[in-house]
C-alpha cells in the first residue's frame, strides 16, 4: 500500500507491505536503511534509540534500530487517507521493503481481506469496497 512517513527531519511517499504476521506490541514500521537516511534518521542514530539484536535466517545476527514514536505514518489511496499514526521506527539494515506491523494496520484501520491476492479495505469502507494493493518497491 503507498504511504506517508513522515520525521522530524524527512517526509517520504513510498508503497509498504502490510503484514499481519509482524506481531508487534506498538504500531511499528521496518525502515530499510535508504528510507531512513531520506528521513535523517540514520546514520546518525536519534538519541534514546535503542539497540537490538535478533537471530536471522541462518542463526545469522541481525541489528537494528527502534526510534519510538519517530514516524507519523498514513495510508494513502486514490480517495482517501488513513491516519496518521504515530509509529516506532525500526531501522533494519539488509531490509529492502518498509513493513507495516499488525498494531500499525490496525491503528491505520486497514482490513486485510485476501493478503495473498493484495486485497483490502478500511475499516470504515462502505460494505463491498476492495482496495489492491500498490506493486513491491525495493530500497
Amino acid at each position: 500500500m503507498r504511504v506517508r512517513l513522515r520525521s522530524s527531519s524527512g517526509e517520504l511517499v513510498t508503497n509498504a507491505l502490510a503484514n499481519s504476521g509482524y506481531e508487534a506490541e506498538e504500531p511499528e514500521v521496518v525502515l530499510p536503511v535508504g528510507v531512513a537516511e531520506r528521513l535523517g534518521l540514520y546514520p546518525s542514530l536519534p538519541s534514546g534509540t535503542e539497540v537490538e539484536e535478533y537471530v536471522g535466517v541462518g542463526g545469522s545476527i541481525v541489528r537494528a534500530f527502534r526510534i519510538r514514536g519517530a514516524i507519523e505514518l498514513s495510508v494513502i489511496t486514490g480517495d482517501r487517507t488513513g491516519g496518521p499514526v504515530r509509529a516506532t521506527a525500526v531501522i533494519t539494515p539488509g531490509e529492502e521493503e518498509v513493513i507495516l506491523s499488525d498494531k500499525a494496520l490496525d491503528a491505520l484501520g486497514v482490513v486485510l481481506l485476501r493478503p495473498g491476492a493484495g486485497i483490502w479495505r478500511f475499516i470504515d469502507d462502505r460494505p463491498g469496497v476492495e482496495r489492491t494493493s500498490e506493486r513491491k518497491e525495493l530500497w
